[in-house]
């Protein structure tokens, strides 16, 4: 009796369990669910090691291709980049090429007192492409072999124009030779770019007197690099103006020659490149002089000049005397003018100027007077930067439209602003 009390708990634990048992395992269904949730998972896995193994694969190729290119850069001597300039270049720099453009856009407004053929006045109003140039510069075969080359469009018809075309040879330390055709390097305010003026323009002095006389040259010229404190250059031309010609006298002019000296008291000769204050780290004062001759067969003319251009601070000046003597058979004339010019930073943006020129023509009556005013908005130093500026002409101006001036014996109050992209 006690046995059977004893058996049939036990044996009914056992069936319990053996029941459970049972109730637990999965039926041929369920296994079939997991079976197929194990090979979808199974799958994935599998895909993304493809997908990694796919990406892997690109990623290597990429660093081959990579790699390979660096390595033909390397053999080939190959570099590129922007530094100042955007220039591409061989590694040991025996070659370098260096493109670059200008573009002024610019608004004048001209006001002129009696200058209509009726004796009213005169308003001219309108838009204009003042300047778009473009050129490449650099060095061939050896950094002392440089060359200089650029076309400049005309803002009348549009046609591209040879400005500059030469090459230039550094034989020693200190002395290159020229060749080809450049900028007259006679007036200091003609000689700095277009792009770095203070005020819209140059002065009228120096396009009646100075730069806008002689402007381009065809010829040879020796170059005095020099010491830190003198450079120069003296050069056998074509004669003035004589651009753009081939070896016949076709200019008028039979022959000509320049020379130029510049002699630094104090600064860094790249602070002379401007008018401009800006970035001027030590006080600058460089004191220059220049003489043209050019002769066409009865005709000879003497144009020269002396300048200075100090700058301290936030402060800058420059003053230049500019003559002209010329002879025509028996008859000579000498026509002389100043120039000063004044400019103050505000801030790294911010530059206001102020200029006075003078101009003494023999034979006219009234003597010529500009007054200009105005300020410069940097934006990205002169590679980007808006002028604005007023001139007042007392006593008129002879017609110059590439300063905004008509013809005219009364006065002229012209406003021109202009924006300027240079690289």
């Amino acid at each position: 009796m006690t046995n059977r009390k004893i058996f049939v708990p036990a044996l009914a634990g056992v069936l319990g369990m053996s029941a459970i048992a049972s109730a637990a395992e999965p039926t041929a269904t369920q296994l079939r669910e997991q079976i197929d949730a194990l090979q979808g998972k199974v799958a994935k896995i599998e895909a993304r090691e493809a997908s990694a193994a796919s990406q892997q694969a690109t990623m290597n190729t990429v660093l081959t291709d990579a790699e390979r290119r660096s390595q033909l850069l390397q053999s080939g001597g190959m570099v590129a980049g922007y530094d100042k300039d955007f220039f591409l270049a061989s590694s040991n720099g025996a070659f370098k090429l260096v493109p670059y453009f200008q573009f002024q856009f610019r608004s004048v407004t001209n006001w002129a007192d009696q200058a209509q053929a009726d004796g009213d006045e005169n308003i001219e109003n309108g838009f204009e492409v003042r300047r778009m140039k473009f050129g490449m510069k650099g060095n061939a075969f050896s950094k002392d072999l440089t060359y200089d080359f650029n076309l400049a469009v005309s803002r009348s018809s549009g046609s591209p124009t040879l400005e500059k075309a030469f090459v230039q040879y550094k034989f020693a330390d200190d002395m290159a030779v020229r060749a080809g055709q450049w900028k007259e390097n006679v007036f200091h305010e003609e000689s700095i770019s277009s792009s770095k003026q203070m005020a819209a323009d140059r002065s009228l002095v120096n396009e009646e007197l100075g730069g806008g006389v002689t402007d381009y040259v065809q010829g040879v010229a020796l170059v005095y690099t020099g010491t830190d404190t003198l450079r120069g250059e003296i050069a056998f031309t074509d004669g003035a103006n004589s651009d753009n010609t081939n070896y016949e006298d076709t200019t008028g002019a039979n022959y000509g020659g320049y020379i130029r000296a510049e002699y630094k008291v104090m600064g860094d000769w790249k602070n002379y490149d401007d008018f401009s204050s800006m970035k001027t780290e030590k006080d600058l004062l460089v004191i220059g002089a220049g003489l043209d001759y050019t002769e066409g067969g009865s005709d000879h003319t003497v144009l020269h000049t002396i300048d200075a251009q100090w700058e301290s601070g936030q402060v800058g000046l420059y003053g230049a005397f500019l003559g002209a003597w010329s002879e025509d058979g028996e008859d000579d004339s000498y026509n002389w003018g100043a120039v000063l010019q004044a400019s103050y930073l505000v801030d790294a943006n911010w530059e206001l100027f102020g200029r006075f020129s003078y101009l003494d023509v023999e034979g006219d009556t009234d003597e010529l007077y500009e007054i200009t005013a105005g300020a410069n908005y940097y934006f990205y130093g002169h590679n980007a930067k808006a002028t604005l500026d007023f001139v007042v002409l007392p006593e008129g101006s002879p017609s110059d439209s590439g300063l905004g001036y008509i013809a005219s014996d009364d006065l002229q109050v012209v406003i021109r602003g202009q924006f300027q992209l240079a690289l």
